[in-house]
Order: C-alpha cells, then structure tokens, then sequence
C-alpha cells in the first residue's frame, strides 16, 4: 500500500458502528464551519455537557428549596397490646388520716359505724390509663430562619452552575477539534483516492502505448509485463482508497453526531483550508491561560473549596428553625377511627428549633483543617493545569512551525520527483529509458505526492492543535 492511504487505516473499527443507526437517512453537504455548528447541538459529549449543566441549575433550585417553607402531611396508629401500667407509692385511693378522724368523730355522735379501710402507708396503688387504639392526623410545616451552611450552600451550587458552563465551553473546543481533524481526513482520503485513480489512467494509457509498440517489435513483453502488475496494484489501492473515504466520512458523521447511514459530502476543499491564512494570527496571539475554559473552571473548582472551608467553619454557628403542628387526636377502644360520630381532638402547637454545638473535643477544628487540605489541593490543581496548559501552546506551536517546514520541504519534494518522472517517461517513450527505470520514477511521483498529502494532513491537524492550545475556535 502506497503512502496517501496508509494515515487512515485507523478508522476501520468506525465500520463497526453503522450497524446501531436505525434513524431515517438524512443527507447533508457541509463546509468544516457547519460540520462544526452542527456537532456544537447534536455531538454525544455537547449533550452529555447539556444534561450536566441543567442538573446543576436543578441543585441550585433544590438548595433554595430547603430554606423555604416545608409542609408535610402525617398520620400514626397504634395499638396497645397491653396498656401501660402506671404505679404510685402509698395508698392514694385510702382515706387521709385527717379525714378518717373527723368521720370517727361523727360515727361517735351519730352512732353509725363508720367500717372504713386502715390506712396502709406501705401500700402500692397500681392503675392504666388510656385507650388501646390511638391515630394522629395532621399537618406540619417548618420554616428555617437561619443557618449559615444554607447560604454557603446556595452560594456553592451557584457557583457550580459557572464551574458547568465553563465545562460546556471546554467540551465545545474539544469537540470542535475533533471535526476539524475527521474533515481533513475526509479530504485527504478524497485527494488520496484522486491520485490513485490518476495513476491508474497513467498507467493504463502506458500500458497501452507499449502494448502497441511490442505488437510492432519495438518493446519487449517485459516492459508490458511490469505494466500490467503497475495496473493490477493501483486497481487495487483504488478499491482500498474509495473504502476508506467511506470509513472517514463514518468518523466524520459520529463527531458531529449525525446517523452513521446519513449521506454525508464535504464541501470544503483541501487548498481552501491549506489557503486559510488565520494562522499568522494565531502563531503571534499571546498567550493568557487565564481565558482558557479549562482554566477558568478549575478556578472555580478553587472557589467551592474554599466555599467547603466557610461552610465546615458554618457547621458550629447557631441554627435556628420554626415549626408550627395542627393535628386531630383519636383515642378509642375499638378500631372505629372512620366512624364521623366519634370525636377527634385537636392538637396544635408553634415554636422554635435552635441548636448550636458547644463542644466538639476539637472535631469541629479538624473537619475545618481537612477542608483547607482539599483547598490548598485545589490551588496546587490550578497551578498545575496553567502549566501544563503553557506547555501545550508551546509544543502546538512548535508543532505547527515543524509541520510548516515538513509542508515545504515535501512539496518540494514532490516538484522533484514531477520533474524526474517527466524526463524518464520521454526516454521511456523515445527508447532510451528502460520500462524498469520509468517505473521507479513513477514510484517515485507516487512516493512523493503521498508524503505532500501527508504532510498537507499533518499541517491542517498541527494548525487545529494551535487553534485548541489558544481556545481560538468561534464557538
């Protein structure tokens, strides 16, 4: 296999997805800035972002929720298998002694006995109260009046909503280099399946050309020999060319999110990216990693940490809360609570909650001390992503001056190896030249078209990286 076709081999496992689309086949023709605007709505990871940022916006909601009013409905029963016992010391229910005297008394004047019990200051009264089946109903609402983990709360779900976008933001500029990188590999198989099928009519009129020369006894059967096996090489890179034109278009249609059975065409051409021009801005752009998404969401990453240490600090400030309760009561001693005739008695109540730890044996202090640990851990985690993201734009441009010297240098190459083949194909036809010399050079020519479409790709992908490095995509 000759050089243009082999830098997409990779994509043969993509023929594997185009079995799972079952949508209705779409048709779309698109330049590499629609590519992109279509994947910025329908790319997995463009939805999975979407879906993360709504949650986030939902915590916010759910986090305000708590402090305002709550009203819950409630009901109990129960039954007493044995009622509660209740025992009181001395004979409560006896006769005082007061009492038992003044009667004395009176039985005396009157002379009727009075039979009274004796009075026992050793004896145990036992007794029950109440019913075997008890139900509540009613309602309760509460209100919270302060709390300092509530509003460090709301403000830490606030700020994730930020810390969401900015994700949304660095998930686009990935996606955004992904098609950028799957177009261009549409269109290098498309110039690769372009020179092949050149090839194919050069060699085909060669062949053509000497097949009537050894029919007059002017070439040998040699020379058509090698021709014919030129032919039957090339045939074959054509088929393997048109297959991987249709594995990069599947790649194509999976990063923008599209149904692998669409029909997809690209409307861009190879020199219209190559003839772009924006890279001179970009290569003298300074670079501010601080205006990088990825950046600015890990600071945020930092805010919420240290949001993590106040509301650790908030766990030890007062908590305040009001409550209000209207319930009816049943007691009876049947299960009869759904009979209107029997009496409900009302139970209502407010008031106020307050809590406030007093002493934890220096818990509290600790919990606080481990939250600065994840802070300071974050900070390090910023310090690092500029770095790393400073080094990035210092490889991609690197990269991109390397791949401008590697485009120049093949393209030379390539005005070379055109010159040479020229040259040896009039020997060739003049007699001169042997068919074994004019293939090589033609071998040649193939040789160093390949490597200028190679590194045309390895340009265009060096240019995107830049791109990404600098957060340069129009989003």
């Amino acid at each position: 296999m000759s050089t243009p076709f082999k830098f997409i081999s990779a994509l043969a496992a993509v023929a594997l997805l185009g079995s799972t689309q079952a949508n209705a086949q779409q048709s779309y023709a698109v330049s590499l800035a629609e590519a992109q605007a279509i994947a910025l709505e329908n790319a997995f990871a463009m939805q999975y972002a979407a879906l993360d940022k709504s949650k986030a916006e939902r915590d916010v909601k759910e986090v305000l929720a708590t402090g305002l009013p709550q009203i819950n409905l409630v009901a109990d029963y129960s039954q007493y298998i044995d009622i509660p016992t209740q025992v009181a010391g001395g004979d409560v229910f006896g006769f005082p002694d007061y009492l038992t005297t003044f009667l004395g008394g009176v039985a005396q004047e009157t002379g009727v006995p009075l039979e009274a019990p004796p009075v026992d200051p050793n004896a145990v009264s036992e007794f029950q109260f109440g019913q075997a089946h008890t139900a509540n109903v009613g309602i309760q609402a509460s209100q919270l009046v302060f709390s300092g983990s509530y509003f460090v709360g709301l403000q830490a779900s606030q700020l994730f909503v930020e810390a969401r976008d900015r994700a949304t933001e660095r998930t686009a500029d990935e996606v955004l280099k992904q098609v950028a990188e799957a177009y261009h590999l549409v269109l290098g198989a498309k110039e690769g399946l372009r020179l092949a099928e050149e090839a194919v009519l050069l060699v085909a009129e060669s062949k053509s050309e000497i097949t009537a020369l050894q029919e007059a006894g002017f070439a040998d059967a040699l020379s058509v020999d090698r021709l014919e096996l030129a032919q039957t090489e090339l045939d074959a890179q054509v088929l393997n060319a048109q297959q991987q034109v249709g594995l990069a278009k599947g790649l194509l249609a999976f990063q923008m999110g599209i149904g692998l059975a669409d029909e997809l065409s690209v409307t861009d051409r190879l020199q219209d990216l190559l003839n772009n021009g924006q890279e001179l801005e970009w290569m003298s752009r300074p670079f501010n990693a601080s205006a990088l998404p990825g950046i600015q969401e890990q600071q945020v990453y930092l805010d919420l940490a240290g949001l993590n240490v106040t509301n650790q600090k908030a766990q030890g400030w007062p908590q305040i809360a009001a409550f209000y309760t209207n319930q009816g009561n049943a007691q009876r001693d049947a299960f009869n609570f759904f009979d209107s005739d029997e009496k409900w008695y009302p139970v209502q109540l407010w008031g106020v909650n307050f809590s406030m730890p007093l002493w934890t044996s220096f818990g509290g202090h600790q919990a606080v001390e481990k939250k600065k640990i994840e802070e300071e851990r974050a900070r390090i985690g910023l310090m690092q992503l500029t770095q790393a993201a400073e080094m990035e734009f210092t490889n991609a441009k690197a990269a991109f001056s390397n791949a401008t010297a590697v485009l120049n240098n093949a393209r030379r190459g390539e005005e070379i190896a055109q010159k040479i083949y020229t040259q040896t194909e009039i020997g060739f036809n003049e007699g001169v030249v042997s068919s074994f010399e004019w293939n090589e050079s033609r071998n040649g020519l193939l040789e160093a078209q390949g490597n200028r479409l190679g590194a045309e790709l390895e340009w265009l992908n060096a240019r995107v990286a830049l791109q990404a490095a600098l957060s340069a995509f129009e989003n």
